[in-house]
């Protein structure tokens, strides 16, 4: 039986379209999330499939999307993510509305991660917009910071792709932008933090995680961007990784600790990219993967404390660790990971940025390994504040599901085999890397004459 001659990306990209309908179709929240369930495992097994059968080049799919070296990898890590999210959503917060934006918002994703033409690209990133405020404004919650931010980046987005198809150097610029806003960069990061207040978590997660801006980055920018544009760039994300990290040290509330750490991270894969080097592209790939699938954890712990708890403060010792031991050594290995903890996912990444950026100056490497010391700091406190401290007595049950029990195996498998396979897939992408920065490699995503 030859496994690569299966439409692994067709299925792949249908699944959760199909699902989305038939989610849409049904009136009881619990069977709208069995069936979700169901569509993403297909999902995750085609994108799996879809990986493992790709041997190099590329695989041409109605000539805009294919499974190439950046996808490959990438298509079961973003079904992972959102198949977690679904798994980490209480019963009590399932509907069927919030299965069929889950389930859109993994065609987008799966979509853009395989989209070969620029316009492609351009227009997911566009509809994927949509979700969170189709959230935001079903939940009654002001929108209006938000929405402004991301008609900038819509704006911005358009327009500089258009004008970089002339040749414009401000096209580039122009795109640069927009990128940067949709990561979070300081002072365009305004945007996240009201988003994880304001939207469900899974949809926030579902829209901020996957890092689109880094693929968009990769396919989008650097064919043929001016490299002072992302020298300038790199400053800005090493200055906002900073930020991100110290900002989560001091917050109050998990919610806004979680969304800086958010930006943190985020600004670290991107500055990895700005680098525009080797070695730094090496460790975006990388990060990418890495932090997505760690965050993805951090949050699936969060967000079984909140059904259980409700709102979140850091304000005091909550002491859960007695009653949910599993959620707090899911939440202190996923967050521990995410700073590259040794033996653990984020490690060798983490240690390749670090080492890469040597090249570029003492004081860079200095200030990415402080911004990892704050995200670690930041990380620690929230665990001492949720799961230490006095012990909460109640009579009701409040023992891990049997679904969050699958969760957090699936979780602490992927953050320890993926440190124990990271040599591996740092050699992988190096590779990768390289072809990356020949700038005639990414056909598929420069306009022609170019």
């Amino acid at each position: 039986m030859n496994l690569s001659a299966w439409p692994w990306l067709e299925l792949t990209l249908l699944l959760p379209l199909l699902g989305a309908a038939v989610a849409a179709l049904i009136k009881t929240p619990s069977t709208a999330a069995r069936s979700s369930l169901g569509f993403l495992i297909g999902t995750l097994a085609c994108a799996t499939g879809a990986g493992l059968t790709f041997t190099g080049g590329t695989v041409r799919l109605w000539n805009g999307f294919a499974v190439d070296e950046v996808a490959a990898p990438m298509l079961p890590a973003f079904a992972l993510l959102h198949m977690l999210t679904l798994l980490g959503t209480a019963k009590s917060r399932v509907s069927p509305m919030v299965c069929v934006r889950l389930l859109l918002a993994t065609f987008l994703n799966l979509g853009a991660v395989t989209a070969q033409d620029g316009w492609g690209i351009v227009t997911l990133l566009v509809l994927g917009v949509l979700l969170p405020l189709w959230d935001l404004l079903s939940r009654g919650v002001p929108a209006r910071g938000f929405l402004l931010h991301m008609v900038l980046f819509v704006s911005l987005l358009i327009v500089g792709w258009r004008m970089t198809e002339d040749g414009q150097e401000l096209g580039y610029g122009l795109l640069l932008l927009a990128l940067l806003l949709r990561g979070g960069i300081a002072p365009l990061h305004g945007w996240l933090p009201t988003l994880f207040q304001g939207a469900r978590y899974g949809t926030a997660m579902v829209f901020v995680l996957p890092l689109l801006e880094v693929l968009a980055a990769l396919r989008l920018l650097l064919p043929a961007t001016p490299v002072w544009m992302l020298d300038a760039a790199s400053v800005a994300c090493l200055v906002t990784a900073v930020y991100g990290g110290g900002m989560a040290v001091v917050q109050e509330e998990t919610r806004k600790f979680y969304a800086h750490l958010c930006v943190s991270q985020t600004s670290l894969v991107l500055f990895a990219v700005m680098l525009h080097t080797s070695n730094g592209l090496t460790a975006a790939l990388c990060l990418w993967m890495s932090s997505m699938l760690a965050l993805a954890g951090l949050a699936f712990s969060i967000r079984a404390l909140e059904a259980r708890f409700g709102a979140l403060s850091l304000r005091e010792h909550h002491g859960y660790y007695e009653q949910v031991p599993g959620l707090a050594v899911c939440f202190l290995i996923t967050g521990l990971a995410s700073v590259g903890f040794p033996g653990t996912i984020g490690f060798v990444p983490m240690e390749l940025l670090i080492s890469g950026s040597v090249e570029q100056g003492l004081w860079v490497s200095g200030t990415l390994a402080v911004a990892a010391m704050l995200n670690g700091i930041a990380i620690m406190r929230a665990y001492f504040a949720l799961f230490t401290g006095r012990r909460p007595t109640t009579s009701v049950s409040l023992q891990v599901t049997p679904v969050e029990r699958v969760g957090i195996v699936i979780i602490a498998v992927v953050v320890f085999l993926g440190g124990w396979f990271s040599p591996g897939v740092v050699a992988s992408r190096h590779g990768t890397a390289d072809r990356l920065l020949d700038r005639g490699s990414i056909q598929g995503a420069v306009p022609p004459g170019r």
